[in-house]
């Protein structure tokens, strides 16, 4: 006996049931032994597992070794049975081998007693066992025997079902059985044949093929994995909760699923249920599936069968009756039955066609080649070919042949279906002569029937409806590609004018193959046959173009209104985002040095594309600059359909494909996009539209500013001369009325004073005129400049000014950029006027008018000067310098008005000088401010002046 046996010791005394179980386990390694203190413990165990011997003492507590062997046999009766007793009796043993004990051992003497015991155990289960495997032998054998017969007398799948279950259900240990298959819709397994006991277990069984508790159980498992799946305990398999109940009410301790299953397809599955637990064993899961394979073949064979059947009447059916050529031959080619049509297409009798070998009708038929198709096919395979037949008479005509193998027990025959396909070729032939025509057109073609299917489709056709082959639409309906409503529009409308004029050009909403609608154009012609050839042209992109042109034509409408330089370039950039979907696109400006393109405007992504946004400078070491300014300096845009492959774009720029184009001499502007082969032909002529545009309103903004600009300079002139008008119509009147009275009382009178006072008039005109001429002369703008030093030309201009008592200190300024001579008169004019109107000797109080000078300073040649201090040097932010003294300066209320032409609180003065430092400032770019110096004189700040460095 190689095997283990697991025993099971009762004695209610606890300690010297785990010795004697200690005892026998070192005594015979083989065994293994479980104790209980109980009789209802020891029979719980028997109930938990598979004990394969029982050993008990005699006297017990509650109940005596001969009351549990009673209860044993009662529930286990052929289970193997030691009395073990201490105090026993030949009557008790005699009493314990009536009621079937195995055996009586008495538990006396030393340690040879285990050795004793163990042997008698082993010889118990070695006895038990093999008669337990011949009796098992013979029920299989029976059972095996009786299905296997049940399977070769049954003529239906149904009694195959039948049988089965009723000799499974009648073979001991099993008590039921039932046979279902899979029901797809649901995903159950359904019960279709059973038999055993009361059938209504299965009234309220649920069996799924899912992952739920309703598909864990054997059925479940067994469809899923394809093999045996059983439950040896139904009472604490938890796979089984969703059945325990039931199960037990039946008496149901073990489950069985088997598949039946043969060469890849499953015919449903077989369910045995055992009134015992661990029932199923391996040898009897073995056999089981070697039976669920054997059933499984015999519904293959029943079902095969049935069908050969079914195929002979349906053959004996449309032999005589059908439409179309059909013969019978054997293996060796030799026509064994033709029905009429056969004959009479081949004008031959069937007595004579029988006997004939098939190439004898067939033109292209020869036995070598006809032998390989046939040993090619299995049983039940079929073969389509095209042929010519010969007539009686000689005469030939084209056929299709259907050919198919039929094996039965005794004999293989092939049946032969032909049909005449003369008119088929014909057509065939006309069709591919249009397929010819239309196959390499450029628009989707199609050619309808006269029953709106397809019979031709073109590659161009398949490609506008989102199909890959153009073999998808061959004898469909027409109405695959459009949704209901578009087709009963065509209904309603297009047929009933197409029917009318054989034509018919219009527009519809096509579908795709995934769903997608589209605008197309439709093209009918009517055919001579009754269908209809079929042109369709997609114009998603016609249309959309026709949209981004009228945007794009609207935006150039706003360029023609557009007043600045960034408003054009503005519209510019977002019509090439809105219209082509060039996100990262911007335009740059040509800087007033001529030596940077700079980032004008620019598209909202492009913030986000570029850390820092773009300039490219000409002499710049980055290489999208190099490319840039190649653009500008050239005059052809550079189209870059992937920067990747461009050798300077590589890797420099977040770009995947741009559009480069020159703006004439204003700048470059660049239509970009992340992705590479964004922007294909129609982008570009949009684009070009788009540039051209651009550059005409950038040209006209230009001529406008300058228009604006020469508007302005004509009415500064204008002023001019109206100011000259006054001071030659008022200022020089006063002069030349003293120089008129002068002269005439010198003739009166002779007196020489009036000469003087003539002379004195016409230093006054000639005062006035010069002053008039320098501030007509500052109003020029300046075109250079140069360096020039600011501390030198202080000090030489302070020498050209008759400053009396005066003083200069002038702070280190530094050099800047000013036309020499003009910024000479300017501060020859400040220091002018510092002196003539800065006296501080003595400094009025209150004074309204307060560049007038005080008249006590007057020198003997009628100059002021006095002791006023001038002070020049930079300001503090460095932009510019200023001229300051420490005089009486002027009231806020009156700051403003010292810059017009004319103004001069000094009855001697022009009124000019501080007018001419105005526009001399002007000329240059800069701004000039009168405000107080910290002595409260007056000091004039120059800011926005250019320093050289």
């Amino acid at each position: 006996m190689d095997d283990g046996v697991t025993v099971l010791y009762v004695n209610d005394d606890a300690q010297l049931a785990e010795s004697t179980a200690n005892r026998l386990e070192r005594t015979d390694g083989r065994l293994s032994v479980r104790t209980a203190t109980t009789v209802s413990g020891g029979m719980e165990v028997l109930d938990a597992a598979t004990i394969d011997c029982v050993v008990s003492a005699f006297e017990m507590t509650n109940r005596d070794g001969l009351e549990f062997l009673d209860a044993v046999r009662t529930a286990y009766p052929d289970l193997p049975f030691v009395l073990f007793a201490a105090d026993g009796s030949e009557a008790v043993a005699s009493e314990a081998m009536t009621m079937g004990a195995t055996a009586y051992l008495r538990n006396q003497g030393g340690s040879e007693r285990y050795e004793v015991l163990s042997d008698r155990i082993r010889t118990a289960v070695e006895k038990h066992r093999a008669a337990r495997r011949a009796a098992e032998q013979k029920r299989v054998s029976r059972v095996m025997r009786g299905v296997n017969q049940a399977l070769v007398r049954a003529d239906s799948r149904k009694e195959i079902e039948r049988r089965v279950c009723e000799l499974l259900s009648d073979a001991e240990p099993y008590r039921f059985a039932w046979v279902g298959r899979h029901d797809p819709e649901t995903e159950t397994i359904e019960p279709t044949n059973w038999a055993g006991v009361d059938a209504s277990y299965l009234d309220d069984v649920t069996i799924t093929v899912d992952e739920t508790p309703t598909g864990q159980g054997p059925a479940g498992r067994a469809f899923r994995t394809g093999q045996i799946a059983v439950s040896q305990d139904t009472r604490r398999d938890p796979a089984f909760e969703p059945w325990r109940e039931d199960a037990l009410t039946h008496g149901f301790r073990a489950v069985a699923a088997i598949p039946l299953s043969y060469e890849g397809t499953c015919y449903g599955l077989l369910a045995v249920y055992a009134d015992r637990p661990s029932a199923f064993d391996d040898s009897e899961r073995t056999l089981l599936s070697e039976l669920g394979d054997d059933i499984a073949h015999a519904i293959q064979a029943q079902q095969t069968r049935t069908e050969l059947e079914r195929t002979t009447t349906r053959l004996e059916s449309l032999f005589d009756n059908s439409p179309d050529m059909i013969n019978v031959h054997d293996e060796g080619g030799r026509i064994v039955d033709a029905n009429p049509t056969l004959c009479a297409e081949l004008g031959y009798e069937e007595s004579e066609l029988v006997g004939m070998h098939v190439w004898d009708i067939d033109v292209n038929a020869d036995p070598d080649t006809a032998k390989r198709v046939w040993d090619s096919l299995g049983n039940g395979d079929r073969h389509q070919l095209e042929t010519e037949f010969r007539r009686s008479d000689g005469s030939t005509f084209p056929v299709e042949v259907h050919l198919r193998r039929i094996s039965t027990e005794s004999e293989e025959r092939f049946v032969v279906s032909s049909r005449d396909i003369s008119d088929h070729k014909a057509r065939q032939q006309q069709l591919e002569a249009r397929s010819k025509a239309l196959a390499s057109a450029t628009d989707g073609m199609a050619i309808l029937d006269e029953n709106g299917e397809y019979a031709f489709a073109n590659q161009a056709h398949a490609d506008v409806y989102g199909y890959d082959d153009p073999s998808a639409f061959l004898g469909e309906s027409w109405r695959m590609c459009y949704s209901e409503a578009e087709a009963e529009r065509f209904e309603r409308e297009v047929f009933p004018e197409f029917r009318a004029s054989g034509e018919w050009l219009g527009e519809a909403t096509g579908r795709r193959a995934d769903g997608e609608t589209f605008p197309q154009e439709v093209s009918l012609t009517r055919l001579d046959d009754g269908g209809l050839i079929c042109v369709v042209r997609d114009v998603t992109e016609r249309k959309e173009y026709r949209k981004n042109l009228e945007l794009v034509q609207r935006r150039t409408r706003m360029l023609m209104t557009t007043q600045t330089v960034e408003d054009s370039a503005q519209v510019a950039v977002d019509t090439a985002h809105d219209v082509i979907g060039a996100e990262i696109s911007g335009y740059h400006a040509l800087g007033e040095d001529g030596q940077r393109l700079r980032l004008l405007t620019e598209t909202e992504p492009m913030n986000a594309a570029f850390e820092t946004l773009p300039e490219y400078h000409r002499d710049s070491d980055d290489p999208v600059a190099s490319v840039v300014w190649e653009v500008f300096e050239g005059s052809d845009p550079l189209y870059i359909e992937d920067t990747t492959d461009h050798d300077r774009l590589a890797g420099n720029t977040p770009a995947g494909s741009a559009i480069v184009y020159p703006v004439a001499d204003h700048g470059v502007f660049i239509v970009s996009a992340t992705a590479a082969n964004a922007f294909d032909e129609t982008d570009r002529a949009l684009v070009d539209i788009l540039t051209s545009t651009l550059t005409v309103a950038l040209q006209r903004v230009e001529r406008e500013s300058l228009l604006r600009e020469r508007e302005a300079e004509l009415t500064r002139q204008n002023e001019r001369l109206e100011e000259f008008a006054s001071v030659v119509s008022h200022d020089l009147r006063n002069p030349l009325g003293v120089l008129e009275g002068s002269l005439e009382l010198a003739e009166s009178t002779g007196a020489t004073e009036h000469f003087e006072r003539a002379r004195r008039a016409l230093d006054r005109m000639d005062q006035l005129i010069e002053e008039l001429l320098s501030l007509a002369r500052s109003c020029e703008s300046v075109e250079e400049m140069d360096p020039v030093d600011v501390e030198s030309l202080v000090a030489g201009c302070w020498q050209n000014v008759e400053t009396g008592e005066a003083s200069l200190h002038a702070e280190p300024t530094g050099r800047i950029y000013a036309s020499e001579s003009r910024f000479k008169q300017l501060l020859e004019n400040l220091f002018r006027n510092a002196v003539e109107h800065g006296s501080t000797v003595p400094r009025p109080q209150d004074h309204e008018g307060g560049v007038e000078h005080d008249e006590s300073t007057e020198g003997d040649d009628g100059t002021t000067g006095g002791s006023v201090a001038v002070r020049v040097g930079p300001l503090d932010d460095r932009t510019g310098f200023y001229v300051e003294d420490d005089g009486p300066g002027v009231p806020p209320s009156e700051r403003a008005a010292v810059f017009d032409s004319g103004y001069s609180t000094d009855p001697d003065g022009t009124g000019f000088g501080l007018a001419i430092v105005d526009r001399i400032a002007d000329a240059h770019g800069w701004d000039v401010t009168l405000s107080e110096s910290a002595e409260g004189g007056a000091r004039f700040e120059i800011a926005g002046v250019e320093r050289v460095e």
